[in-house]
């Protein structure tokens, strides 16, 4: 006898009931003997199943029967029926996930199985952003290479093949962690800053490495002393962004941030994303850096004019 053959049977039941002996034998390619010994089985071990005879008869299952509660309390069915949906948006459970799920809602009695939603996308996000990640995710169960274009944060396009390994989502942005081939090391990879155009998963598969602690010292950590104040208008993504220890409310309501940390080219252009709600106080060449940046944006919006090469390309143009 076999208990996935009776888990089934009450499954089958649970949907309708009553069911004839013939419909169950034919369902699960057994007798309908079998059928019979497998009812008798439920029955002694307390499920309420029976068969009748003639019509309207068959095998019966007591009306709003659940699972047994010293089984699974009603906790323990709603953390499995979350875990269960949660493995499905991610696509890692495959399409089974969708069918388990429900013949658990069933048999918990619970109608709202799907009560959690996780879109990995930004809000707008186009296809081509689905289908990537979705490429990405598969490459890494798979382990099939990935090859695509990267930018780095001046804009700097190389072109990369990679392991993956994981996909981490880290201060409202989502990172592929990879073994980079032409690296030959780690590395963390924006998904925004990848060219989802070029993006493919190799035929190939990769032998998985062991997958090193994140180094979380990031942009933030390390020798330099960096000073900012930032208008009062801030204060939401100061808090989100800086350790509450760092940061120290001045008078006028502006907010001040002391750091010690490694002015890289990500630096920069991290502090360049506040605009002018930032004032660099220390040290004096990022101050200056950042002048010069301001300036130069000053000059490409110095003219109401578009450049000649957008006029060119318009209706009145073309006639």
């Amino acid at each position: 006898m076999q208990p996935q053959r009776l888990f089934e049977i009450v499954y089958l039941l649970m949907e309708r009931s009553p069911r004839p002996a013939g419909e169950l034998a034919a369902r699960l390619e057994v007798s309908e003997r079998t059928v019979r010994r497998d009812v008798d089985a439920l029955s002694a071990a307390g499920v309420p199943v029976y068969m009748t005879r003639g019509k309207g008869g068959g095998v019966h299952l007591m009306d709003g029967y659940v699972l047994d509660r010293s089984v699974l309390s009603e906790r323990e069915q709603d953390d499995i029926m979350a875990a269960l949906s949660a493995l499905n948006r991610t696509g890692a459970a495959g399409v089974a996930s969708d069918e388990t799920a429900a013949r658990l809602g069933r048999l918990f009695q619970r109608e709202n199985v799907n009560w959690l939603d996780m879109d990995f996308s930004f809000w707008g996000a186009p296809p081509n952003y689905r289908a990537a990640f979705d490429t990405i995710r598969d490459a890494a169960i798979g382990r099939h290479p990935l090859s695509f274009a990267y930018f780095d944060a001046a804009g700097n396009r190389t072109e990369r093949t990679v392991e993956p390994a994981q996909l981490m989502f880290k201060e409202s942005s989502w990172y592929l962690r990879a073994w980079c081939r032409e690296r030959n090391a780690w590395r963390l990879f924006k998904l925004f800053r990848i060219d989802w155009e070029t993006l493919r998963a190799l035929p190939e598969t990769f032998q998985a490495r062991e997958l090193p602690a994140l180094d979380e010292g990031g942009h933030m950590t390390g020798a330099d002393r960096l000073v900012m104040r930032f208008a009062a208008q801030a204060e939401a993504r100061v808090r989100e962004e800086f350790a509450p220890e760092t940061i120290t409310r001045e008078a006028d309501g502006s907010w001040r941030v002391t750091l010690a940390c490694d002015i890289t080219e990500r630096t920069r252009y991290y502090l360049l994303s506040f605009g002018p709600l930032l004032e660099v106080l220390e040290p004096p060449d990022i101050r200056a850096w950042l002048r010069e940046q301001a300036a130069a944006v000053a000059r490409t919006y110095a003219s109401d004019d578009l450049p000649s090469s957008s006029a060119s390309s318009s209706p009145a143009a073309d006639r």
